[in-house]
């Protein structure tokens, strides 16, 4: 008898995706409120903020992807009656 693989690491990377997608928004979104409320520049200048940000939202977005591609050949080969590997 075979023992069917436990799917406990795909939740864990569909957690990991939305926090590198949420976070740097988050973490922007008081900073644009409190500059739109007072009239001031918050610039990053060249702290490289920005690119990072991008980075962990892009990475976000892969995982994301990735977990959904994996839930959907999984959900085919159950349809079709095969086995897990």
């Amino acid at each position: 008898m075979k023992i069917k693989e436990s799917n406990d690491w795909l939740h864990a990377l569909e957690t990991m995706g939305k926090i590198l997608i949420f976070t740097p928004i988050a973490v922007a979104v008081p900073l644009i409120l409190y500059a739109i409320l007072t009239g001031t520049n918050i610039g990053i200048e060249s702290s490289g903020a920005g690119f990072s940000a991008g980075l962990m939202i892009t990475a976000g977005i892969i995982t994301t992807i990735y977990v959904s591609i994996k839930r959907f050949k999984e959900a085919l080969k159950n349809e079709n009656g095969q086995e897990l590997e």
